[in-house]
């Protein structure tokens, strides 16, 4: 840690002083950042932070969520103290990042990086099953998922690699001749796009009704 700084653990809080805490954030990308903030600073304030390392300009269509004691999932009350407000509410300080509101139309969104996050977090939702979808859907978001992912179809000599990219949503069961097949269909949808993220979600909203 630079200048030679130790944090003092607490039970719940890594502590820098009595006036600061830092706590933990987990991204739609699965990685885990870490956020110093005023024992005062509002959930505002750390969602702006979070946002400031994503270069993400969109804010007001995200939010900051938590596990309560219950184990439900719980948003963040963003004018009020962070601190307090975990200490009250949640089982631990792991904060997560999502999307909070979604838009009727992709052409709302300004900003590519909001674009992202909107896929990262419609992907999450699919594969965790949080988002029921067709078989013909799944297969339409798994094609558009590689694409964002990988880029265009013609960057590889064969599709092998599919066989070890998570495609499906996991309460999936599917035999391996079946697998095998939709994996194909898969590789089929991905030929058919370009590297576009805003056709991506503009594609992928629509295979849900969305105009």
């Amino acid at each position: 840690m630079p200048f030679g700084l130790k944090l003092r653990r607490t039970r719940r809080y890594n502590v820098l002083s009595k006036n600061c805490f830092v706590t933990r954030i987990r991204l739609l990308d699965s990685n885990v950042i870490e956020c110093t903030l005023s024992v005062e600073s509002t959930g505002q304030e750390c969602l702006e932070a979070v946002a400031q390392r994503l270069e993400l300009r969109e804010t007001h269509y995200f939010g900051l969520w938590f596990l309560s004691k219950s184990q439900q999932a719980r948003w963040v009350e963003l004018e009020k103290p962070l601190k307090k407000h975990l200490d009250k509410f949640a089982n631990e300080p792991l904060l997560f990042f999502g999307v909070m509101f979604y838009v009727p139309n992709v052409s709302w969104l300004q900003q590519e990086a909001t674009r992202y996050q909107y896929y990262l977090q419609v992907k999450k939702d699919v594969l965790e099953g949080r988002l029921r979808c067709t078989l013909e859907q799944v297969i339409r978001l798994a094609g558009l998922a590689v694409q964002a992912d990988f880029g265009d179809y013609n960057q590889f000599d064969s599709q092998d690699f599919l066989r070890e990219y998570v495609l499906f949503p996991m309460d999936l069961a599917l035999e391996e001749a079946v697998l095998e097949e939709l994996t194909q269909k898969v590789a089929q949808e991905h030929k058919a796009h370009r590297t576009i993220m805003e056709t991506v979600c503009t594609s992928a909203f629509s295979s849900w009704g969305f105009s």
